[in-house]
């Protein structure tokens, strides 16, 4: 059960571990570490099940130091780029110049950097009860409701793809409507077995009217009551977004760079 702030960073900090291959103390000793990826992350259930993932590049940081982890043949070149390492700062590792050398590391690989994206999540004891605002309703609707959800491409970010093309499948939605209208859609994607994560779309004219908190309210609550670890990711630059997480009583957790392809 995710009680506390403490259980959720406890989680957060095992799929870090996962997916940088690195240990909790470095993570959490204030230094900047570059690790080597284990070709067998994927296994540990604490990873998060990205499709494709390759993994050639991730960066966090929890706001106390951070780790880089690369795979053994960028592992010199990483080194150059953040170097020295140990003296190197938490704010260093995402500086546009260090960002620029890495995503040419693996440009040639069809490869992008994506990121840097702050990461908010939320326990019992944190989560904020938002009701719908005026001549709305939401309600909270179960895997086999958020599969029925029709219009899928109009809920890209609530709706992750289509079930059966996924292995992050939604497992919890709420869905707010306006006389029988859906206008807006919360989701919840089984990233993996300890955490969910939510997306969030409300159509452009129902925007601003306080309904996105609503939604990830109700689904924070409902992925909490599954003993799941919810969580909400956004752009650096996308303000709206993040104070949805904060109404919601989402708080900021760790921040993260990822490589994927170029089309994805």
């Amino acid at each position: 059960m995710i009680e506390t702030l403490q259980d959720v960073r406890d989680t957060v900090i095992s799929m870090l571990c996962a997916e940088l291959s690195c240990t909790e103390s470095q993570l959490t000793d204030g230094k900047v570490h570059i690790s080597v990826r284990k070709p067998d992350a994927h296994q540990n259930p604490a990873h998060r099940l990205f499709d494709p993932h390759p993994g050639k590049i991730g960066i966090a940081s929890l706001g106390i130091g951070g780790i880089v982890c690369v795979d053994e043949e960028h592992f010199d070149w990483a080194e150059e780029v953040f170097k020295p390492a140990p003296t190197s700062t938490r704010d260093e590792l995402f500086m546009p110049d260090r960002m620029g050398k890495m995503a040419e590391l693996v440009r040639p690989e069809g490869l992008v950097l994506y990121g840097p994206f702050p990461r908010f999540a939320v326990s019992h004891s944190t989560v904020t009860h938002v009701e719908a605002p005026a001549s709305y309703s939401v309600r909270v609707v179960d895997q086999k409701g958020a599969d029925a959800i029709g219009q899928r491409a109009r809920w890209h970010n609530a709706i992750y793809k289509v079930p059966t093309e996924t292995a992050r499948p939604t497992m919890i939605a709420a869905i707010a409507e306006q006389e029988g209208d859906i206008v807006g859609v919360c989701g919840a994607s089984a990233d993996s077995p300890f955490m969910w994560q939510l997306g969030i779309d409300v159509t452009p004219e129902h925007q601003g009217r306080g309904l996105a908190p609503a939604l990830a309210s109700a689904v924070a609550e409902a992925v909490l009551d599954e003993g799941k670890l919810p969580y909400y990711g956004t752009s650096a630059s996308n303000i709206p977004s993040m104070r949805t997480a904060l109404a919601a009583g989402f708080k900021p957790m760790w921040v993260e760079v990822l490589s994927r392809p170029a089309d994805n």
